[in-house]
């Protein structure tokens, strides 16, 4: 299996735990019923939010399919230069491969990126596809802005590179995360999560 086919496995595998999730929330719901009309229920349910969740995504509306979100994942890590199993685990950190994920603070996408700086990247980032663009050009320039060091890159994606900036003059240019817990969370979970990818894209 190429890395194209395991990267739409894994879409298809959120996909499945989106269902499994509803499955097992409305189990509480209509547990009082008998077994046949809880069962029914259920799988009436499941198809109806499926079918809602799918028709009314972005990636139905934008006529895109895992495939060409796959394809488009891997053509960005190329153009960029940025490792696979890398921008994935970024990708999974940032969005959970949720490509409505929407952020309190605004961040849109697969990628989490702000409608400001697609504006300046001239990039619609609420498109599937350009939102995955978008982001490998944001970590790009996070990477190349502070010595291709990936810990202070994902600092500098997370906590924006401002933060990092500042940090790093105050500790006499070293390299160093922001002490913000969630920069440190975040960090640690791309971590785990490229060392995962890791091992399937080979």
């Amino acid at each position: 299996m190429n890395n194209l086919a395991k990267i739409i496995l894994i879409f298809r595998l959120w996909y499945l735990s989106i269902m499994l999730s509803i499955f097992l929330l409305n189990t509480r719901l209509i547990k009082k019923f008998s077994a046949p009309f809880f069962i029914f229920s259920v799988l009436l349910l499941c198809i109806f939010l499926a079918n809602f969740i799918i028709c009314l995504s972005p990636v139905y509306a934008a006529g895109l399919n895992q495939k060409r979100l796959a394809e488009t994942i891997v053509y960005a890590s190329k153009k960029y230069g940025i490792p696979l199993p890398f921008f994935i685990a970024v990708m999974k950190a940032e969005s959970g491969f949720n490509v409505m994920a929407l952020s309190p603070k605004g961040a849109v996408g697969l990628m989490q990126v702000m409608p400001k700086t697609g504006e300046e990247m001239d990039i619609n980032v609420e498109n599937p596809e350009l939102n995955i663009i978008a982001g490998a050009k944001y970590l790009h320039y996070c990477l190349k802005r502070f010595g291709f060091k990936p810990i202070t890159a994902l600092a500098c994606y997370n906590a924006g590179p401002d933060s990092v900036r500042t940090v790093y003059i105050k500790n006499r240019r070293k390299f160093i995360i922001p002490p913000y817990r969630q920069t440190e969370i975040y960090i640690m979970r791309v971590y785990r999560y490229y060392i995962y990818y890791r091992k399937i894209l080979r």
